[in-house]
Formats: structure tokens, C-alpha cells, sequence
């Protein structure tokens, strides 16, 4: 009969988990062997925050949970933040934890807290795999995991059940099946979009969540609705697309443009569109007289927004009906002039032309020239990540991953090395503040050795430009702001690398160009004018 881990490994090969990060004790030893017979490439990282992250962006790219394995003690309790960002950024985690045999819990003292109730209060399920009925229980964790709205679940396996020997559940095939609405359901919002004049759509995550891009891009076009995306939905239509006018989230300058067309809209529609992601500005943005409507995967209980019609069920199949109701000619509406100075305003409100080195608008363009359509791309948190996200064009879903339900510092590095392992033959770029890179830098000796040929760009200030900001507007002095970091060039070369100083477009224009090619990982540092960022905020 299969041990524990043995099972363990196997349901999650058979969801299509290839890679697993983490640092292993003696706990999870087990685990770690019936992985490697498995086919699940173990990959050791230097803290479990970021084999977290990996983690996270593994499910991001593929839709496949992702797996992060840690001991007990200091182990588990440096997951915390990891795992938060799976819950509140919508992703699918699988967290396996070790634990003391248990025999020895009730007098054993060493290393020793609840790991069940730690984790608890940010995942969707945690359990204590048992010597019966090991393959139940996974079972029924992933699918806790993978459900509306995705999120993380523990697997806590004391020592001894890892390597107990149990037999497996009977096997089942479940098939999913998604309902359409009736069409009398949608008459009322067939009728209003018709008569509408001025409709907008505004499009989050349950798109990708729901796969239902193409619907998404077959409904805009067949009713002429142009759309505003969050940034994490960033791509699910292609951002050049003429109907696409940019995205949403977190940047006060953007979204006033916004706001001011949601006045002017005779129809908003919600579409996977999760508050999450959003500024509390967006609390209430209309009023009931507005003709809004929600389409979701789940009922709205946020609260956030409330609409005049909701549907609550598939997105993909909501889409498809009204679809198929839409005129043979899509209307008359939202002439191109009118979208072009829609998009351009937002980018007149952001673009700058610093009078002395590089603003961070004109390396996020200068990055965007460079870089290929196909670039996947990670964003670290700061005030370079909102403006960048205003800037950088998807071009498809999920090729632009941040920490934006939780907001982490710290997610760049980690998710690129991520996205380089489980995609190698494209290119992948990592953008960040120098506090960010700061607080996950051991990760970098994982590049060298795994011969992962990514480019890092890190937007130096020296300065935590965000809080810096909101200090001077509260009439503050600047206090705790000042970062102290390395020379970021010799540390490129110690971690094996090559680094680059630029402080001109030219300058890092060259070097995003040799960074491409190059057969180990590049880091460039643009020096950045923190002042630039005043304007953006």
C-alpha cells in the first residue's frame, strides 16, 4: 500500500502540479521523497515567503494549484504573509506543513505550536492529514481550494502519518456542469443595452477566474462596450484592443478620469469585477438610479458597489446569451475620436519629461518598447507599481502578476523566478523598488543555480517614495523613508549576473537589449528621481 505522502503527491501530480518550493526539515522528509518519485520537482528556495510567492505565481500562470512545503516551528510561521496573499489575490495554494509524530504531541514541548489554528484565520480549509482516508481528505482540500474564490488550504501531516501506509479512496471523475440563464432573466438588460447610449463595462479577475476571455472579447465587440480592467485582469482582452481603455485599481489620478465617465455612462456593467483590488473611493461610485449591472461567479455580499440587476452563476454562459442577442451591426456608439481621447487623457495625466535623469514613467515605457508582447511580467509594491500598471500593456491574461489584494512588498523577485521555471523559453522581467529586492535578495542565488536568464529592474530612489509622499501632504518631516541599500551591480556579478547602472532612456533601452539575449540573468538600476512621483499620487 502507498504511504501518506505518497498520496499526497499523487493527487496533486494528477492535478498538474509539477514544481513545489519550499525549505524542508526533517518533518516533511517523506513528502519530499514521494515528490521526487512522483514527478514533482522539489524546488529549495531561501525563505518560505518567497517559495510562497512561487508558489502563488505558479497558479496565476497555469491555473494549476500552486505548493508551498514547510516545517514546523519557524517554518510555518514564516508563511504567514505567503499565504494571505493567496487568499486576498484569489489563488489556489496548497500549504503542506510537518509536524512532530503524534505520539509525542501531548508531552513534547520543542518547536511546538497549534499550526491548525495559526493558519486558520487566512485560509479557506485547514486539517490534520489522518492515518485513514489521506486521499478524501486531499481531495476534498483542493477542490476547497480551486472553488469560488480560489484560495489557500493547510495540510498539516505529523511525521508518522507521512509515512504510514494506507490505502486509497475509490477513484471518482466528476464532470462539471455550468448553466446558462434563462433569456427572460436577461430582458431587462438586453433592453438597456440597446437603449444605451454611453455604456461601460468594468472587468476583474472572475474573467480569468470563470476562463472567459473569449466571451468577454465577443460580447464587447458584438454590443460596442468599451472596458475598463482591474490590474490583476489586466490582458484578458489585448490592452491595444480599440475598445480596451486602460485599467482600475489604486492610482487617485486615474481614477478621478474614470469617475468622471461612470457619471457620464447611461450603463455601467460589472463583470468578475472584485473589489479587492480597488481604492475605498470605489465605495458607492452611483447611486440607485443608475442602470448598473453585476455578472459574477458568486452573489455580491462586499457591498462595496451594489447594482440595480445582479446574476450570479457562470460568466462565460451569462456572456455567451447576451451574445447572441446582440444586432447583427454592433450600435453606433462611442465613436473612435471619442475612445482615443479617453486613453489619452489618462496618459497625458501621468506621462513626464524630468528635467534631470529618468522619471519611472519613462522606464516603464522605455521597458514596454523593449520588451516582447508575449513578456510575462511581475511588478513589485510601491509607487512604481501603481504607475507602471497605467503603463504596461498585457497583451494576454495573467502576464502581469503583482500582490495587489494584499499589496506584499517583496512578490517580484519570487513570482519571475517562478514564471522563468515553469515558462524558460520566454522572456520574463521583474520590476521593483530597491526595498522590495531588499527584503527577498537570498532569492537571487536561485537564478545562477537554476540558469534562469530573467532581466530584474530595479526603480532606484533610495526612498520609500509612497509613504515619503503621504508624509509631506500630512505636513510631516520625513521620517524612516530613507532606505540604505547595496551597490545592486556588484551584487548582480556576486549572484552571478550582469548589472547595469542607467540613468537615460538610451542608456536603458541598450541594456534591456543585451539583457535579452543574455545567457544568465541581468540586473539593471535606473536611477530614479523620487520627486517624479508627486504628480502620479
Amino acid at each position: 500500500m502507498p504511504k501518506t505522502a505518497d498520496i499526497i503527491a499523487q493527487a496533486l501530480h494528477e492535478e498538474g502540479v509539477r514544481h513545489a518550493f519550499g525549505i524542508p526539515g526533517g518533518e516533511v522528509l517523506e513528502l519530499l521523497e514521494a515528490f521526487r518519485k512522483t514527478g514533482i520537482k522539489f524546488v529549495l528556495t531561501k525563505q518560505e515567503l518567497g517559495a510562497g510567492f512561487m508558489a502563488e505565481a505558479s497558479f496565476q500562470l497555469t491555473g494549476r494549484p500552486g505548493v508551498l512545503v514547510a516545517t514546523l516551528g519557524p517554518g510555518i510561521t514564516n508563511t504567514t504573509t505567503a499565504v494571505a496573499q493567496a487568499l486576498l489575490d484569489r489563488s489556489a495554494l496548497i500549504v503542506i506543513t510537518g509536524e512532530i509524530a503524534t505520539s509525542l504531541k501531548p508531552i513534547y514541548t520543542h518547536q511546538l505550536i497549534d499550526q491548525e489554528s495559526l493558519l486558520r484565520p487566512i485560509v479557506k480549509w485547514s486539517t490534520t492529514i489522518a492515518p485513514k482516508n489521506a486521499f478524501d481528505q486531499v481531495r476534498k482540500g483542493i477542490a476547497i481550494a480551486k472553488g469560488h474564490p480560489p484560495g489557500p488550504v493547510h495540510f498539516n501531516v505529523p511525521t508518522d502519518v507521512a509515512g504510514a501506509e494506507q490505502a486509497e479512496a475509490r477513484r471518482f471523475a466528476p464532470v462539471a456542469v455550468s448553466t446558462l440563464p434563462r433569456r427572460e432573466e436577461l430582458t431587462v438588460v438586453e433592453n438597456w443595452l440597446r437603449k444605451a447610449r454611453k455604456p461601460l463595462a468594468f472587468v476583474g479577475v472572475g474573467v480569468q477566474l470563470d476562463r472567459a476571455e473569449r466571451e468577454l472579447k465577443r460580447f464587447i465587440e458584438a454590443w460596442r462596450i468599451p472596458f475598463v480592467a482591474t490590474y490583476k485582469a489586466k490582458g484578458v482582452v489585448a490592452e491595444d484592443h480599440a475598445l480596451c481603455l486602460g485599467a482600475t485599481g489604486l492610482s487617485p489620478v486615474v481614477d478621478k478620469i474614470h469617475m468622471a465617465h461612470v457619471r457620464e455612462a447611461d450603463l455601467i456593467l460589472t463583470i468578475g469585477f472584485d473589489p479587492i483590488e480597488l481604492r475605498s473611493d470605489w465605495i458607492a461610485p452611483w447611486d440607485e438610479k443608475k442602470a448598473t449591472v453585476n455578472i459574477d461567479l458568486a452573489p455580491n455580499t462586499h457591498h462595496v458597489y451594489r447594482s440595480a440587476i445582479e446574476y450570479a452563476g457562470s460568466i462565460r454562459g451569462c456572456l455567451q446569451v447576451l451574445s447572441q442577442s446582440a444586432p447583427k451591426r454592433a450600435p453606433s456608439r462611442w465613436a473612435d475620436p471619442e475612445l482615443e481621447r479617453y486613453r489619452l487623457s489618462i496618459q497625458h495625466a501621468l506621462a513626464d519629461n524630468p528635467q534631470r535623469g529618468l522619471g519611472p514613467y519613462q522606464v516603464a515605457a522605455a521597458l514596454r518598447d523593449v520588451f516582447p508582447r508575449d513578456t510575462i511580467a511581475t511588478i513589485d509594491t510601491g509607487s512604481h507599481r501603481i504607475l507602471i500598471n497605467h503603463v504596461w500593456r498585457s497583451h494576454e491574461p495573467r502576464r502581469l502578476l503583482q500582490s495587489n489584494g494584499l499589496g506584499s512588498m517583496g512578490y517580484a523577485l519570487p513570482a519571475a523566478i517562478g514564471a522563468k521555471l515553469l515558462f524558460p523559453k520566454r522572456p520574463v522581467l521583474a520590476m521593483m523598488g530597491e526595498a522590495g529586492l531588499d527584503m527577498v535578495i537570498g532569492e537571487m542565488a536561485l537564478l545562477a543555480h537554476h540558469k534562469l536568464a530573467l532581466t530584474l529592474v530595479v526603480f532606484r530612489d533610495d526612498t520609500l517614495s509612497l509613504i515619503r509622499l503621504k508624509q509631506q501632504r500630512m505636513k510631516l518631516p520625513s521620517t524612516g523613508v530613507v532606505t540604505g541599500s547595496p551597490d545592486y551591480v556588484m551584487l548582480a556579478e556576486a549572484y552571478g549576473g550582469n548589472g547595469f547602472v542607467v540613468n537615460s532612456v538610451p542608456e536603458l533601452k541598450r541594456a534591456a537589449r543585451a539583457a535579452l539575449p543574455a545567457k544568465r540573468f541581468t540586473l539593471i538600476e535606473a536611477r530614479i528621481d523620487p520627486a517624479e512621483y508627486n504628480h502620479q499620487m
